[in-house]
């Protein structure tokens, strides 16, 4: 009895083993608290160099070769596509905006998933005139962001901007 006991405890044991590292061969990453804040602070830079016009930080961002899908389905991949779309909003934002107006990007809600490749997130995002009487929402969508993390730490590899919340995009 305790030979077989030894040999099923053997197996189970075997079992286990084989079926973690199957798992982990086909699973996702872990991302620890560092990777989450790393990755947090790149919308952070991505707002900070929108309303500050600060087009080397907003870059800082993405990859090389990133991907930026707007709301309104215009591509823009590579940096330097980024810096051309940067140009012109810094540009023509400002031309729009009512006199007096003070945009601040905010991002709300940022769920972080570990993938295969680095990360994905969701997260909704605002953008509040600040100096409206009273503070007004100047716009409101979500990203679906993909990242990776290179030499120089996590970046942006794809970010998708989608129209309205979820539950109402259905409806728009």
């Amino acid at each position: 009895m305790g030979r077989w006991h030894a040999t099923m405890i053997m197996i189970l044991l075997g079992g286990l083993t084989a079926g973690g590292w199957l798992y982990a061969q086909g699973g996702e990453t872990t991302l620890t608290g560092g990777d989450i804040a790393e990755i947090e602070q790149l919308y952070a830079r991505f707002n900070q160099g929108l309303d500050f016009e600060d087009a080397e930080l907003y870059l800082s961002a993405f990859t090389d070769d990133a991907v930026f899908t707007t709301r309104d389905r215009k591509v823009y991949a590579g940096k330097d596509a980024l810096q051309e779309y940067l140009t012109r909003v810094f540009h023509g934002v400002r031309g729009r905006l009512p006199p007096g107006a003070n945009l601040t990007h905010n991002n709300t809600s940022i769920l972080i998933m570990p993938t295969t490749d680095g990360a994905k997130a969701r997260a909704y995002w605002m953008v509040i005139d600040v100096l409206a009487h009273p503070p007004a929402i100047a716009g409101h969508a979500y990203w679906d962001d993909t990242f990776v993390k290179t030499a120089d730490g996590w970046r942006i590899k794809t970010r998708t901007s989608q129209r309205g919340w979820p539950r109402l995009a259905k409806t728009q």
